[in-house]
């Protein structure tokens, strides 16, 4: 299990690019992003792994939001 596992994935695809995505493709996504979590979690023994997994996932999430909102002008 590589730190960029979960960043990989389509879900932080569709957020960080800069595209009309619907609802729909989201929350598919979303829930693919969630499953593969899940099956990481319970398949790996060593928990710190899991930890400094979730941990990087949601830096790169804030790192998306942060980009997001400088480059609509909202700043943080």
């Amino acid at each position: 299990m590589s730190m960029n596992d979960l960043t990989t994935k389509e879900f932080f695809r569709l957020l960080s690019e800069p595209s009309q995505v619907s609802n729909k493709e989201i929350q598919a996504s979303y829930e693919s992003f969630v499953k593969h979590i899940e099956e990481t979690s319970n398949s790996e023994a060593d928990y710190s792994k899991v930890f400094r997994l979730l941990n990087h996932s949601r830096i790169e999430i804030d790192s998306i939001k942060t980009s997001s909102l400088y480059e609509s002008g909202g700043g943080i």
